[in-house]
């Protein structure tokens, strides 16, 4: 198919077959920005207009990955050779965005990061560049990037072009990670004025708000906006989540495990953060003394499917969770035994994290307690926001009054 160049709607050159395969793939990024649910389909398109699109390609590597599964992973070789095989016209660009999927790939996130930061100082308002990095600054637990790569481009941006808002929630949420609530909520908020369709800004000032205890404000802010954010993909689920927390947080327990049953538990989705949303509230629920019934049997038939991976370690420690409540300690602790052999953060802090999770449910209290406590000052490293690893404090916390 003959190849040129156009110009998407922030202003970067894009070779590409025609107009219209650029224009399928804004429609593309634009609805990955939104949680929507039509971004798959939306990439079919864009590679319909122009088979030999190496963005469109890249892009679908990166979906594959950002599924942190994998099955989708052992796919994405396939992907990155379409995308390599149409890198001699491309832009420098273009090609730096296939060498942050094959760093991505081989497992090198910080490659990528860095090819994405330099795609960044170049092309600033290259949104997909700035939402992987986002993403992949959060699961290295490093906050001061995550703000500091929004920081470096805001001045690219401004209302007049697409997906400013989207930029504005990206900021909020970097800003409630490191600390700034105010700064966070207003940015969230501002965010949500310009774009309602926008889950993470609303996800963002619903964090402010858990951090800061303000949960029946919470409760109504999640509430009000959800004709909006359910219109999202599984992230959906997460801000369900989010409002069961402001509920526990107001002791209405029975309130946050009818939402796990009627609005939180899907029992046909094998994404990862619905996983870790349901392990995470079910264990939130256990430390009030709610009893959970036949619902970790049932989880851990979905987190069976995921002890392999080793993709990130945020995912693994939820699944020894899950695993370990169902009864199946053998299972995990193999799984744990893999973590420490995986080397880097999952050896280094993620096979402890799990070995207390596996103390604490078998009632070895004091183990849970030392275990958890050696790494109180590294489990940032894990990923996950604060109020997600607030798990963990609890249950180190419970594990301490349960040794006195």
């Amino acid at each position: 198919m003959p190849t040129g160049r156009s110009t998407d709607q922030w202003g970067n050159d894009v070779t590409a077959a025609g107009a219209d395969a650029v224009r399928a793939l804004d429609k593309t990024l634009m609805c990955n920005l939104a949680l929507g649910r039509e971004t798959g389909p939306l990439l079919k398109d864009a590679l319909a207009a122009d088979p030999d699109l190496v963005m469109a390609h890249s892009l679908k590597g990166y979906f594959f990955l950002l599924m942190a599964s994998g099955p989708l992973r052992d796919r994405v070789p396939k992907v990155l050779a379409a995308a390599e095989a149409s890198l001699e016209a491309a832009t420098s660009r273009e090609k730096a965005h296939v060498r942050a999927l094959k760093h991505w790939l081989d497992g090198d996130t910080s490659g990528a990061v860095r090819a994405w930061e330099e795609i960044l100082a170049d092309h600033p308002r290259d949104v997909l560049a700035l939402r992987l990095a986002h993403h992949a600054y959060f699961y290295m637990g490093a906050a001061g990037g995550m703000l500091a790569s929004v920081e470096r481009v805001l001045d690219a941006w401004d209302e007049g072009f697409a997906g400013y808002g989207f930029v504005l929630g990206m900021r909020a949420f970097a800003l409630e990670e490191s600390g700034d609530y105010a700064a966070a909520e207003e940015a969230g908020r501002r965010a949500v004025d310009i774009n309602t369709d926008d889950p993470w800004a609303v996800h963002a000032v619903a964090h402010v708000m858990e951090m800061q205890d303000r949960h029946g404000e919470g409760i109504e802010w999640i509430t009000g906006l959800q004709p909006h954010w359910q219109q999202a993909n599984n992230f959906r689920y997460h801000l369900w989540w989010h409002r069961a927390l402001m509920h526990l947080g107001r002791g209405e327990a029975d309130e946050a495990l009818r939402l796990y049953d009627e609005s939180i538990w899907n029992p046909d989705s094998d994404e990862y953060l619905d996983l870790c949303n349901d392990v995470s509230l079910l264990l939130r629920l256990e430390l009030l003394g709610v009893d959970i019934g036949d619902r970790w049997r049932v989880l851990a038939k979905k987190a069976g499917s995921r002890t392999e991976d080793r993709i990130l370690t945020f995912i693994d420690c939820h699944v020894v969770a899950a695993l370990a409540a169902a009864g199946q300690v053998d299972k995990a602790e193999r799984m744990v035994e893999e973590m420490a052999s995986a080397g880097g953060v999952f050896a280094d802090v993620g096979a402890t994290v799990s070995k207390a999770l596996i103390a604490h449910r078998v009632g070895n209290y004091p183990a849970a307690a030392r275990l958890l406590g050696d790494v109180r000052d590294t489990i940032v490293t894990i990923g996950g926001s604060h109020a997600q690893r607030n798990l963990f404090e609890l249950l180190f916390e419970d594990a301490g009054d349960r040794r006195a």
